[in-house]
């Protein structure tokens, strides 16, 4: 988990990009690595011609860069539900609706269903592998006798994912305000410019129909 001392983090920088430093690899969406320097600048406006790098656009295309997203820790932002053997965290506004959940167990993560968890629907390793793949660690678990919630750390990365998001594994994320958001194993920073829960993905590419080069 991120610490806030590490010297690779993700710096938001006020109505522009994100500044990478401390040579964070840089993967693309089948896992191979896109050369990078040591530090370096990724578009968060959704304009630049050389994504997943910022070319300068924010400039010039009237983005608002506003951050919206709290500060507050996600555990005191979850609701919890508890099984038998394994109790799900669910911190929606962190959700960047990826499906990834729905998709692959749909007898635990119910759309259009309230509750829209049934920590009944499958066994507890199940869930557990399921929970950690999702990507903006909106979903999380901890396991019965501890309230520790269980990540699995694979080393800091950020992978820009096809026509979505930034998907962050294990590196600091710093406010524009210079004030750090919560440490998290697993996150998703927008790049198309219209999440509503900036700098995070809440979905909106999926409306806006962005789309990276072909």
């Amino acid at each position: 988990m991120p610490d806030g001392t590490n010297a690779q983090k993700i710096s938001v920088l006020n109505g522009g990009p994100y500044r990478v430093e401390g040579a964070v690899p840089l993967l693309d969406h089948e896992g191979g690595e896109i050369e990078a320097p040591p530090a370096y600048s990724l578009c968060r406006c959704g304009g630049s011609e050389n994504k997943p790098f910022c070319d300068g656009a924010h400039k010039s295309n009237n983005f608002n860069g506003q951050e919206f997203a709290s500060k507050d820790t996600a555990a005191s932002r979850a609701e919890s539900y508890v099984g038998e053997n394994i109790t799900i965290h669910d911190d929606r506004s962190l959700c960047s609706h990826a499906g990834v959940c729905s998709d692959n167990l749909s007898a635990v993560f119910k759309l259009g269903v309230e509750p829209w968890i049934d920590v009944s629907g499958a066994e507890a390793d199940e869930i557990a592998r399921v929970v950690a793949l999702c990507p903006s660690g909106s979903l999380s678990y901890s396991l019965s006798g501890s309230s520790e919630r269980v990540e699995h750390p694979e080393g800091p990365s950020i992978t820009v994912a096809r026509d979505a998001p930034l998907a962050v594994r294990g590196v600091q994320v710093i406010a524009g305000d210079g004030e750090a958001y919560d440490a998290l194993e697993r996150q998703t920073l927008c790049r198309c410019g219209g999440s509503r829960n900036k700098p995070f993905c809440d979905g909106s590419h999926w409306y806006m129909g962005f789309k990276d080069p072909a």
